[in-house]
């Protein structure tokens, strides 16, 4: 199978990719530069069937050379996090988040779903993540994104199944890992503004402690997850991974108010 990751330079897609790669796959691994190419490429060099490229999401002309690799199988990871009360967001920052998880990645999606429905036959994969379910604060606009992807994605499903096609969609939920993602977006949700600077250190300490005690330091559990996947033959609409974050996300969805 040809398996097409963006944004998989470190954490879970990167694993992704070696897994699957291990398990006889021809992998298009892409990064958002050069230099990350560069690095990529000098750390999976035993691999011969991994692939390194630099595909920009937000760019039309990377975007475009996802057709001429007629790929059997996408799996949309690429994305940022943005951290900050909703009352002192920075509108260019919130429209970046935007461009970047659900816009750019909704027109990739667009460029390889039209050939796989053209062959009647492929299967994307699309990362979104429990923030999409469970709202963060001092993290709604992440949130938002999230959920916009989860919404595109579980209409997609529907769509897909009216029209009789083959091909299949499926969503990616997972909840805290350590990838160093968590980490960089706590550090940023508190800078500057004058709304919650006198509890700055106090939110910030907290929430370091519970993602330091909640993160699972291995990635095993949503990397199987994201291989099932891709291989199954009938895979289910949605994936979730570790099972303390899936029932969490459930039981939210039940009680909320």
């Amino acid at each position: 199978m040809k398996i097409l990751i963006t944004g998989a330079t470190s954490g879970i897609a990167y694993l992704t990719a070696l897994t699957l790669a291990e398990r006889n796959h021809l992998v298009y691994l892409t990064c958002h530069t050069e230099k990350e190419v560069k690095n990529v490429k000098e750390k999976v060099g035993k691999y011969k069937n991994i692939k390194v490229m630099k595909i920009d999401i937000t760019k039309e002309e990377d975007r475009k050379k996802v057709l001429n690799l007629n790929v059997d199988c996408l799996y949309n990871h690429a994305g940022i996090g943005l951290g900050g009360s909703i009352i002192e967001a920075d509108m260019d920052k919130v429209k970046e988040n935007f461009d970047v998880n659900v816009f750019s990645s909704f027109k990739l999606l667009q460029l390889v779903l039209r050939q796989m429905v053209d062959k009647d036959k492929g299967k994307i994969v699309i990362m979104s993540s429990i923030a999409g379910t469970v709202p963060i604060p001092f993290g709604g606009v992440y949130s938002a994104t999230k959920a916009s992807i989860t919404m595109i994605t579980k209409s997609l499903q529907k769509e897909l199944f009216f029209m009789g096609t083959n091909v299949k969609v499926t969503l990616i939920e997972p909840g805290l890992y350590h990838t160093g993602f968590n980490q960089v977006f706590l550090d940023n949700k508190y800078d500057g503004g004058k709304y919650f600077k006198d509890i700055k250190n106090e939110l910030y300490n907290v929430e370091h402690f519970l993602v330091n005690i909640g993160e699972k330091k291995k990635l095993d559990s949503i990397v199987i997850q994201i291989v099932r996947a891709v291989e199954d033959k009938s895979p289910k609409s949605v994936y979730r991974a570790p099972f303390s974050y899936a029932l969490l996300g459930r039981l939210y969805s039940i009680f909320r108010a």
